[in-house]
C-alpha cells in the first residue's frame, strides 16, 4: 500500500460512560484520514470507473506538540 495526497476528517460518537438506566454520556470526535492505495492495481483510472476501492482510508495519528 502506498500514502497518498487524499485527505478526510470524519466523526466518530465515542461512549465516555454507560449509566445503569440505559443513557450514555458521550463525545464526537473528528478523526483525520488518509487514503492508502494498492499499487497492484494496473489501471488506475479504469478501477474508478469500474467502482473497484482499491485502497483504504486510515486514521493518521496526530501528537500535540509542546510549546
Amino acid at each position: 500500500m502506498t500514502p497518498t495526497t487524499k485527505l478526510r476528517f470524519v466523526e466518530r460518537f465515542q461512549i465516555i460512560e454507560q449509566r445503569p438506566d440505559g443513557f450514555s454520556t458521550g463525545r464526537t470526535d473528528r478523526i483525520l484520514q488518509q487514503w492508502w492505495e494498492d499499487k497492484s492495481v494496473a489501471d488506475q483510472y479504469t478501477a474508478v470507473i469500474a467502482g473497484d476501492r482499491s485502497g483504504e482510508w486510515r486514521d493518521v495519528p496526530i501528537k500535540k506538540e509542546h510549546t
